[in-house]
């Protein structure tokens, strides 16, 4: 779900510099305590994680909320990482694997929350991931999404321009909602959050301002002029209303 350049060694720890340790999702921890105590967890949860990074959201929900997580995560590199800090950590009832999601399976109910945090970008076919969450998820099950979104119909070139450069398929957000409903999903909500990720954004473009030494002399000059076109160029999107950032969440019915 992601290009070998964008997740390279380097690449890994240059983006948890900016993120935060243990983490590749924008406003973490904050937005996974949040994103939790809103959905009221039981101890005991069992999560799937899709897109599970480094590990720092799972070792939250095992530690803070009592989850029992199992993480999948396409890179290898990223779970050898994330299981090494499991080893150290000495967590139980987590779980990293290795895989691509399209190509795994679980038995029916086999999770209460199917959590992904800008990772789902990288897929085309929603609809087919979209039916596995659901049979996946036990009844009352919730699948919680945050990703990237699109505004309704032409971007800016500079806008298309990158979507097309990284891969990245974006729906708008009300088709986005829109797929989830038709995997059988109820009480969906779709949420804009974009004032919130350009909030973020401009707080870690000035962390990467304010420390560019701190960062030059852990990675290189190289490293810090992609990054900071990276972010300024995310951030310019969302000012423009181009890009969205959606928060996503659904129920399995009941019956």
């Amino acid at each position: 779900m992601a290009n070998d350049k964008q997740y390279s060694t380097t690449g890994i720890y240059r983006y948890e510099w900016i993120f935060g340790p243990g983490f590749l999702g924008y406003g973490e921890p904050q937005v996974t305590r949040q994103i939790i105590e809103q959905m009221q967890w039981k101890p005991g949860t069992r999560v799937l994680d899709v897109g599970s990074g480094l590990g720092g959201p799972a070792f939250l929900m095992a530690t803070e909320y009592k989850a029992k997580v199992t993480g999948v995560d396409l890179t290898g590199q990223i779970v050898d990482i994330a299981n090494q800090r499991l080893k150290e950590k000495g967590i139980a009832d987590v779980f990293f694997q290795q895989g691509d999601i399209h190509k795994l399976n679980w038995d029916t109910g086999s999770f209460d929350v199917i959590w992904s945090r800008e990772t789902l970008l990288h897929v085309p076919d929603k609809d087919a991931l979209f039916q596995k969450f659901y049979r996946w998820l036990s009844p009352r099950g919730v699948v919680m999404i945050t990703d990237y979104a699109r505004r309704p119909g032409q971007g800016s070139d500079r806008f298309e321009n990158y979507i097309q450069e990284s891969g990245y398929p974006l729906l708008e957000l009300e088709r986005y909602g829109d797929h989830i409903r038709q995997a059988g999903f109820d009480q969906v909500l779709v949420q804009d959050r974009t004032e919130s990720l350009i909030d973020i954004l401009q707080d870690q473009l000035h962390k990467l301002d304010s420390r560019k030494d701190e960062f030059i002399q852990t990675f290189s000059e190289e490293d810090y002029s992609y990054l900071r076109s990276r972010w300024q160029l995310k951030l310019d999107c969302c000012k423009d209303g181009d890009m969205k950032w959606g928060w996503f969440s659904a129920r399995r019915p009941e019956k």
